[in-house]
């Protein structure tokens, strides 16, 4: 999964008569350090529900709520976290900043947008991810789960339905 990045540089003049500040004396605040909830405690995620800091590989147990028994994350860097998911069955990919991947019965799939997105919402049978802050090779992951059952309808996939043939008219 790409992510899309980009920056904005943004340039002012004033003209006040006086002469500008050079800009060496100029200074913005540091960035602040990333913060999560559970800090670096993976067994916080037991219950389907964290906010954990990673800075590289890290082994996650998991509520098992869409079959999902474990999270192993194998890097992190400037584009998000590289995963394998262990339970029923086992995937990987990637997750990026401002991206949310959802894993459910059978099923899964993810959502990125432009802007910062607000913490996914539990949902019964779902297991949200979200890359939740990113930088200098640590992320903030969030993950939220619902109650263990199956997902919503229109969540699971559709089994068509299998029409016996009829006869042959007189035969």
């Amino acid at each position: 999964m790409a992510s899309l990045g980009f920056s904005v540089l943004l340039l002012a003049g004033c003209s006040s008569g006086a002469d500008p500040e050079p800009a060496a004396t100029q200074s913005s605040a540091p960035p602040a350090e990333l913060t999560a909830a559970d800090g670096r405690d993976y067994t916080a995620c037991a219950d389907g529900n964290c906010e954990v800091l990673l800075g590289g590989p890290a082994e996650i147990g998991l509520s098992g709520t869409a079959g999902l028994r474990k999270l192993l994350v194998q890097a992190v860097d400037g584009e998000g976290i590289h995963f394998e998911t262990q339970g029923d069955g086992t995937s990987s990919g990637s997750l990026s900043l401002n991206c949310i991947s959802k894993f459910y019965e059978n099923g899964g799939g993810s959502s990125c947008s432009t802007g910062e997105q607000s913490a996914p919402q539990p949902v019964d049978g779902v297991v949200a991810m979200q890359v939740a802050g990113l930088r200098d090779g640590t992320a903030v992951l969030r993950i939220v789960s619902g109650e263990p059952g199956p997902p919503p309808a229109s969540l699971v996939p559709r089994i068509p339905a299998f029409e016996v043939p009829k006869p042959p008219f007189g035969g």
